[in-house]
């Protein structure tokens, strides 16, 4: 993970330099493509505040896992890792602060809605306005709008990056609500992190008048590192299971140091890989990330198998998507599918044992060379003639 976390001003170009370097007040949107740094400038922008005598700043972030990834990368900054929480554990935590007693249903989104409207009814009474300096978002795309206003209500200053691609929870995407809330935003042009062949195959999924394609705005470093692109058909997910853990066993030596990356639709695949692993060489060195169920990103991590869900905001130097034939019983499934793709810097893995959705093999064919049309008897079923 050592290229994931900027450490240096130099790590910087000119237009993330500016917006780290803002005067301290206004509410500011940050967009951007995958890659573009947008979470790393959440946080450095938090950091600035705090060492500018305005400590009292709150990053949320949509997953448990992208927050315990933050803090494996996070110990450059001034502020303490506690201010880095999960919108529902802050939540927990805020409501908790003013003696307010809980019991939330279980279901994701009727808790999310349960705790939103506890804290709406704090601030009605009069409660908790502009108890932050700051408040942070990150992956804002993905917020309930009322969260959006509620946020707005509880800090002076709201600090938000998005990518409307991103979006692949339920909900309208409150980006157009974000523009009307801040004072200005701010557009990132290029991003640095993904391989043009990734780029290629996640361009192809796009779809709408107002396309912004990653491939144009590419700035990766081909020459030093090639991506790579691979559709790799099965006969089962066991067997899936196994060509993924033999690359992974040469990959953890062509990338020493770095994060790879297992990640599927669905939890229950998950636990399959992540069961297998443990029972190889590569198991003291992997973690487990779903819904319900996370680690620490530790020093000695190198493999972390997730869901697409809990994989949102992270990177990897390898990825793996095992069953990519199951996106299509998932809400949401293109995004979901370029959220997923565009988790790779540089090689990159796609697996299934069953058809592909018509769109992700439409994307994949657009990485080939361009084949000759069918001809009459080919259409029919017969063999092509080979002379």
């Amino acid at each position: 993970m050592n290229e994931t976390w900027w450490v240096d001003p130099k790590d910087l170009n000119d237009e993330q330099r500016s917006i780290i370097e803002l005067p301290l007040g206004g509410s500011h949107l940050i967009t951007g493509p995958p890659g573009s740094g947008k979470t790393n400038l959440l946080l450095l922008r938090a950091n600035y505040m705090t060492l500018a005598d305005q400590p009292n700043v709150l990053i949320l972030v949509f997953t448990k896992t992208l927050q315990e990834f933050i803090a494996s990368g996070g110990r450059q900054y001034a502020f303490s890792g506690t201010k880095v929480q999960t919108c529902m554990k802050w939540e927990q935590g805020f409501l908790h602060s003013f003696g307010v007693t809980l019991a939330p249903p279980s279901n994701f989104e009727d808790k999310r809605l349960y705790y939103l409207l506890q804290v709406q009814k704090l601030l009605s009474a009069g409660k908790g306005k502009e108890f932050y300096d700051a408040i942070f978002l990150d992956e804002a795309q993905d917020y309930l709008p009322d969260e959006i206003r509620v946020f707005k209500t509880l800090a002076k200053v709201i600090f938000a990056s998005a990518h409307s691609k991103q979006k692949i929870y339920d909900g309208v995407d409150t980006t157009p609500l974000l523009e009307s809330l801040t004072d200005q935003q701010h557009k990132l042009h290029y991003h640095y992190r993904i391989g043009r062949r990734i780029c290629k195959l996640a361009d192809a999924l796009v779809t709408g008048h107002e396309i912004e394609l990653l491939l144009p705005a590419s700035n990766y470093n081909e020459v030093e590192r090639p991506s790579s692109v691979e559709d790799i058909r099965c006969a089962n997910l066991d067997e899936e299971i196994a060509k993924i853990t033999e690359a992974l066993s040469v990959q953890v030596r062509a990338y020493p140091d770095e994060l790879l990356g297992v990640i599927s639709p669905g939890k229950e695949t998950a636990v399959r890989i992540w069961e297998a692993l443990a029972e190889t060489d590569l198991g003291p060195i992997s973690v487990l990330q779903i819904s319900g169920e996370h680690a620490p990103f530790e020093s000695g991590t190198r493999i972390c198998v997730a869901t697409v869900h809990s994989a949102k905001g992270l990177e990897f130097r390898a990825l793996h998507i095992a069953e990519c034939n199951d996106f299509d019983s998932r809400r949401h499934e293109r995004n979901l599918a370029y959220t997923a793709i565009t988790r790779a810097k540089t090689s990159l893995s796609l697996y299934s044992s069953e058809p592909l959705p018509g769109y992700l093999e439409k994307a994949l064919r657009a990485l080939e060379p361009l084949s000759d049309l069918p001809n009459l008897a080919q259409v029919f079923g017969k063999k092509p003639n080979v002379d």
